[in-house]
């Protein structure tokens, strides 16, 4: 009788999105209990934009329209659209070969390249974890400023810092020189033009640079930074060797990654709320 309950319940949900005339954007499989649109499901549920998963004790298989797939771990809970899922607790593996992001404490992860995966871990303390496990990804703050190029086996971590300016820069990197233009390239592979003076003489060199930081005014251009100071790293010491902190995001990068969503396969208790 429960299992007849539920079953009405969910397909009273998917008849009321119909009603509104809400299109399937995927499906939804677990091997235990899980909630979409706070309704318990067993096995499998439609997805429709805006839907929120949430698992409990085994994870569930997301499939998406044009070939998305994404894994969320146990206790993780999401919302998802049809060109991102908004992940608020726990971690998710998304494995994509078109622009379908994950955004994460207002940042946005977006593979660089077709067939790629990638895990989004939801940390204590307003922290993000992004390891790529194939291809390469992209993470930009809320103001559209690249942060990280996150190659196969790193993970770059991300804590949010209270009272940062959304354009302040403070960071390492290699100062290099290309037809009259300055620009900063930093240990997580993201290169952001520089203007200031005297900058020629670090051409070559590791630095560190505080100042502000201003999104590309072209599609794709990279960011500009306006740099306040600007000192040779070895005479600011070995703290800042790859620390990069932007609009109030410390991103720290890792290598030597291993991650995989743990697949369930005890069955599970109910989903929390």
């Amino acid at each position: 009788m429960l299992r007849k309950l539920q079953a009405v319940a969910v397909l009273l949900c998917m008849l009321s999105y119909a009603a509104a005339g809400t299109v399937s954007i995927g499906t939804a499989s677990a091997r235990g209990d899980m909630r979409v649109d706070s309704y318990m499901v067993k096995g499998n549920a439609t997805l429709f934009d805006g839907s929120v998963v949430e698992t409990g004790q085994a994870t569930a298989n997301l499939r998406l329209n044009k070939g998305t797939e994404i894994t969320m771990a146990t206790s993780s809970r999401g919302t998802l659209y049809r060109d991102r899922l908004v992940l608020q607790q726990g971690e998710s593996q998304l494995a994509a070969s078109s622009s379908y992001q994950i955004e994460a404490n207002g940042l946005r992860v977006t593979a660089s390249e077709p067939n790629s995966r990638v895990v989004v871990s939801m940390k204590p303390g307003k922290t993000v974890e992004v390891a790529a496990l194939n291809g390469s990804f992209g993470v930009m703050n809320d103001h559209g400023i690249l942060l990280a190029n996150i190659r196969p086996g790193r993970s770059v971590s991300f804590a949010m810092q209270a009272g940062g300016t959304p354009t302040s820069f403070q960071g390492v990197g290699i100062v290099s020189s290309e037809n009259g233009h300055y620009y900063l390239t930093t240990a997580e592979n993201v290169k952001y033009e520089i203007t200031g003076n005297n900058l020629q003489k670090y051409v070559g060199t590791k630095v560190v640079v505080s100042g502000t930081v201003q999104a590309g005014a072209a599609s794709g251009a990279a960011a500009v930074i306006t740099v306040s100071s600007i000192a040779i790293n070895a005479a600011v010491g070995a703290t800042l060797t790859s620390v990069l902190i932007i609009g109030g995001v410390i991103a720290g990068g890792g290598v030597g990654v291993g991650y995989a969503v743990y697949d369930a396969t005890q069955p599970s208790s109910p989903a929390s709320r």
